[in-house]
């Protein structure tokens, strides 16, 4: 039975474009002619200590301080989830009231379990055409810091997996009114400040964000950074949080290949510019479509959105037309037909990750690949409801009150009871609901279960969505009464 190197080389050896992350694309020829196993290190003498630098990582680390222009950066070796929950940790003290953006990734929610917390939860604008979240508005964070002024930190995530930016600065600015940290979730934004993208919440005012090197730069996977920009929050325990979060045993091959992307971003600024040049090149020919459309910086000024993030590549057959055809209907038309793997896909969109290492066939794939599915889409109009899902322009986020019933932490220790989660109507969830990617919880321990919410997983069901947290014969764990 071959073992799982040699899958994985018969998988990369496959005509399968790669619309998703790592951001290096696996374009070997474009990486650095490392032999891994030759620089796979340990702290030894010269090798320094990524948990006390002194020498070789303090001076990578600080390198990279000085290229994103904050007070430390900290490199990341399990992966923003390790830089997440350090932040969260160094931020606030266990049993705090925290204010927590409701489509952060489930490692938020994870840091709130794990130090006690209280959340209040503000949720961002919905864009119905699409039926995605926006941004997080100023003003709902402002509402909510006065309703709720026990909050000792702001945690929240831009860009969004589909590149919705919200307007940092301005929250910043609300936040440390209040004296308190706001913390960023930015994995998908480790591009930033690089030609005609967006500028990094690092320099928008944020005291803590965290960036994966590996989702949209040519980095190894499992890499990030921390940046550390803050008179909120004390240095010290950033880096004793890093310490608990963070393996003892750093993988040095990680290390290297961030280090490797601040050199590369530093001297990249004429790669980054051919590369949005190719972007807006097959943006603009998706735009010319009749049954397909994508999302771009028309948002800007709605729906909570300061800025998009170009390098998404969302792909909506809902956008046009009375009828609505569903996202993973065209995710496995992509994958299946034409070899083209997306990153995800939701009900009315899918999602493509593209990077600076994506190749002008890779693109010319794509629009061939689009242009004779909406050729397809239009010789089959009148059969359009064989495939179609119902779209509902009044549709909304699925949401409960600002408060949980009960605290994450309280509802994981709570004694439970197994049922059928379409006979949960009004209990409280005792685990995670949610669909992997994007990570976002439809609903987190301690929250009261709706029946819309009900109603909303029974449609994903039939729609062929695999939810995680759904036991067999849709079993799931709530707290008893």
């Amino acid at each position: 039975m071959a073992g799982l190197y040699e899958r994985l080389i018969e998988y990369s050896n496959l005509d399968i474009y790669p619309f998703h992350m790592p951001g290096h694309k696996r374009r070997i020829e474009n990486m650095p002619p490392w032999n891994p196993w030759q620089i796979d290190l340990t702290e030894v003498e010269g090798t320094d200590n990524l948990h006390h630098a002194e020498g070789i990582l303090k001076d990578a680390m600080d390198r990279a301080a000085i290229f994103w222009k904050v007070d430390h950066s900290y490199f990341l070796v399990n992966g923003s989830t390790g830089g997440i929950l350090s932040a969260v940790g160094a931020a606030v003290k266990p049993g705090d009231m925290v204010l927590v953006a409701r489509n952060c990734h489930k490692s938020v929610y994870h840091a709130l379990f794990l130090n006690r917390l209280k959340a209040v939860y503000v949720y961002p604008e919905w864009i119905a055409e699409y039926g995605m979240a926006g941004g997080i508005s100023p003003e709902k964070v402002e509402g909510l810091l006065q309703i709720y002024p026990e909050i000792r930190a702001v945690i929240l995530t831009s860009p969004t997996y589909e590149g919705i930016v919200s307007d940092i600065g301005a929250i910043a600015k609300i936040v440390h009114r209040r004296g308190i940290a706001l913390i960023v979730d930015e994995a998908h934004g480790a591009h930033f400040n690089q030609a005609h993208f967006p500028m990094s919440a690092a320099g928008k005012g944020a005291d803590l964000v965290v960036q994966s090197c590996h989702k949209t730069l040519p980095a190894l996977t499992q890499t990030g950074l921390l940046h550390l920009n803050s008179s909120f929050v004390d240095r010290a325990r950033v880096e004793e949080m890093l310490s608990i979060y963070q393996t003892s045993s750093p993988s040095y091959v990680l290390m290297a290949s961030i280090d490797a992307v601040v050199s590369f971003l530093k001297d990249g600024q004429r790669f980054f510019s051919i590369y949005e040049n190719k972007l807006k090149a097959v943006r603009d020919k998706i735009t010319e479509l009749s049954n397909i459309s994508i999302p771009g910086r028309e948002l800007v000024g709605k729906y909570g959105v300061y800025d998009v993030d170009n390098s998404k590549i969302i792909l909506s057959v809902c956008g046009k037309g009375n009828l609505c055809l569903n996202g993973k209907w065209l995710y496995d038309k992509l994958r299946c037909d034409y070899k083209l793997q997306c990153e995800m896909a939701m009900e009315q969109y899918t999602l493509l990750m593209t990077s600076v290492m994506d190749t002008e066939e890779g693109y010319s794939r794509l629009f061939c690949a689009l242009k004779e599915i909406d050729s397809w889409i239009e010789d089959h109009n009148d059969q359009k409801e064989n495939f179609s899902i119902e779209k509902n322009e009044n549709w909304e986020e699925i949401r409960e009150t600002e408060v949980a019933a009960l605290t994450i932490t309280d509802a994981f220790y709570a004694e439970k009871e197994c049922l059928l989660f379409s006979k949960a109507e009004g209990r409280i969830s005792g685990e995670y609901l949610y669909l992997y990617p994007p990570g976002t919880p439809l609903l987190a321990p301690g929250e009261r279960i709706s029946g819309k919410l009900i109603e909303k997983a029974e449609r994903l069901k039939r729609q062929g969505f695999e939810l995680c947290g759904l036991r067999e014969g849709g079993a799931f764990l709530v707290c008893k009464k």
